[in-house]
């Protein structure tokens, strides 16, 4: 059996173990997340606001989210 042939077995296994491996961590990640219920990486405590405080569409307002600051150039006179 040629050098390189089992190079490529190697290969080939580390490969498919690595694969394996990939999938069990998607896998508990997966049933982690249904029984917690949901998955907090990137959400903070103010990142998600209901729709009832979004005011409603008007077509020439301009768009002000929920407990934002106050536009500095809202007020300037013309």
């Amino acid at each position: 059996v040629p050098d390189w042939a089992i190079a490529l077995l190697v290969l080939v296994c580390i490969l498919l173990l690595l694969s394996i491996l990939t999938c069990l961590l998607m896998t508990s990640c997966t049933c982690r997340r249904k029984s917690h219920g949901k998955l907090d990486l990137f959400s903070t405590k103010d990142s998600y606001h209901p729709m009832a405080e979004y005011p409603p569409y008007q077509s020439h307002g301009r768009y002000v989210s929920p407990n934002s600051k106050a536009n500095p150039y809202s007020q300037v006179r013309a």
